[in-house]
């Protein structure tokens, strides 16, 4: 078995045929969308074979621990490829993504809509489900760093009341409100605002949605984005022990 490690014009070959394969590809086509227009991740992207891959992966690794996302044709193939030597640090934490619903996109008065900045990434850890130590903060800071992001803070307040963030595989993504503040429209406002926006410039524009979020699930589908009822994101998780231990 072998690996093929993507180069610059494979990344945009990668681009055009994994757009042909969609809803299945986006997590992995949206992470190669932001390499090709130079985002500076640290990322590395992979294939069984070249140019006609069955495998094609993405490693995104954050200080203690890696993530890696995969598209597959062939379930063989996969087997094959992640028992592959070098393709799955398993000596480390990791977290693999294979594709949970996902969609796709058919200053009021006293209210200030602006970017996140990096002093915001502490109150957004702070709330996210999946958040909480020093190394989702740095997750989150990288979001707001290299992604586009939309807040609302009030007028003359300096922290936001509700967020979008976008990952660096361009999905929307850690959505939130404060408590005492919701139900007031922040959310549809920013996530419409933001989909118009990523859609302007020619960006993919999708979310992951958690099946028990009837919440969100229903303020996606109001803004007319369409779920895949038969789609689902899985997520693996190898030496959490070792992990947590760190």
């Amino acid at each position: 078995h072998k690996m093929i490690i993507l180069g610059t014009e494979e990344l945009k070959q990668a681009e055009s045929v994994l757009k042909q394969s969609f809803p299945e590809s986006i997590k992995v086509y949206g992470c190669i969308f932001n390499i090709n227009r130079g985002k500076p991740h640290n990322l590395e992207v992979i294939a069984d074979q070249w140019p006609d891959f069955t495998v094609i992966m993405y490693n995104f690794t954050v200080h203690y621990f890696n993530i890696y996302s995969i598209y597959s044709t062939s379930k063989d193939s996969l087997k094959n490829f992640l028992n592959t030597p070098g393709v799955i640090n398993k000596d480390a934490f990791t977290l693999l993504l294979t594709f949970s619903f996902i969609f796709d996109v058919f200053s009021s008065a006293g209210l200030r809509f602006v970017p996140l900045s990096a002093a915001h990434a502490h109150l957004v850890n702070s709330t996210w489900k999946y958040g909480g130590d020093r190394n989702s903060y740095n997750s989150v800071l990288n979001y707001i760093s290299h992604n586009p992001s939309l807040c609302v803070i009030e007028e003359g307040g300096t922290e936001p009341i509700s967020w979008l963030l976008v990952y660096q595989h361009a999905a929307l993504g850690l959505l939130y409100t404060l408590p005492q503040h919701r139900q007031k429209g922040y959310a549809k406002a920013l996530v419409s605002m933001m989909a118009k926006n990523l859609l302007e410039r020619g960006h993919p524009v999708y979310c992951f949605v958690e099946e028990e979020n009837d919440s969100s699930y229903k303020l996606f589908t109001s803004l007319l984005f369409q779920s895949s009822p038969d789609y689902r994101a899985v997520w693996f998780e190898l030496n959490k022990r070792q992990y947590m231990q760190i």
